[in-house]
């Protein structure tokens, strides 16, 4: 997304089929999705960057890899700055205070489940605290307690980019440590008015992202007419890569101006 679009969000999720893959050239096309949270407290904050005065940008989850500008978090990755298990919760980062996030084909590997107590990080000295953090996290399920402390720690108006394999793919599937697996659609259920458009408001989530859901195809692909395209998307396997998310924090319950969707265009690379 061009940065002179990234001051513009999107109002709703539209329904779009697709397929994915990973290294294959691409295409991107668009689809809009959203979600929506009061940001949760945070835990003893023990390498949060809070508010400094320089840009604080993240790459969750970056393994071996950190994307040029980032700050690299993950447990086992050789070249993060922050060795932290995002799988635990609350994550020790301080609320509001990360200017831009990325997150890379880490998604689809969050545990199908929900939130335990050994999956919580209590502070030693504050029961009430642990108390709060027992009725935020335990028994939401896991990609929502995820979404919402990217919520919490992002800054007002500050963008989280994804790209995640699309459900329709081959890609989606051949890693055995999948757990997720994702549709356009997929990202509505991060908008607060989208849910409670959809009667799904009682889900227990409670971040308000608004989104602009593009996608990666293989170059073949963009090569066809687009009306062509258009019904291959909507049924056949393996026409669509990744799904390429532009997410925007918005406050709890605002709603979102519609921004226009581009047009699939192909390029090199996935």
């Amino acid at each position: 997304m061009k940065k002179n679009a990234k001051k513009k969000v999107v109002k709703s999720a539209r329904s779009a089929a697709a397929v994915g893959g990973d290294t294959m050239p691409s295409a991107s096309a668009p689809t809009q999705s959203p979600l929506a949270a009061a940001p949760p407290s945070g835990a003893p904050l023990v390498m949060a960057p809070s508010r400094s005065e320089h840009e604080v940008k993240l790459d969750l989850g970056c393994g071996q890899s950190v994307r040029e500008g980032y700050e690299g978090v993950d447990l086992y990755g050789s070249h993060a700055k922050h060795h932290v298990d995002l799988f635990k919760f609350p994550w020790p980062f301080a609320d509001e205070s990360v200017d831009e996030v990325n997150c890379s084909h880490f998604l689809e590997h969050i545990p199908a489940r929900e939130v335990e107590v050994r999956d919580l990080v209590f502070d030693p000295h504050n029961t009430e605290r642990n108390d709060e953090i027992m009725r935020e996290f335990v028994g939401k399920d896991f990609f929502f307690a995820f979404m919402d402390e990217c919520y919490r720690i992002m800054k007002p108006a500050a963008w989280m980019h994804v790209v995640v394999p699309s459900g329709r793919s081959n890609r989606a599937f051949w890693d055995p440590t999948h757990r997720r697996f994702f549709m356009q659609e997929t990202f509505g259920y991060l908008f607060h008015d989208w849910r409670k458009a959809n009667r799904l408001d009682h889900y227990r989530v409670k971040c308000n992202f608004v989104s602009n859901v593009n996608y990666s195809l293989p170059t073949e692909e963009g090569m066809r007419h687009p009306e062509v395209h258009n019904e291959r998307f909507k049924t056949l396997w393996n026409i669509t890569v990744d799904w390429l998310a532009e997410l925007q924090k918005l406050p709890p319950g605002q709603e979102a101006e519609p921004v226009p969707l581009p047009a699939p265009v192909a390029v090199r690379g996935a």
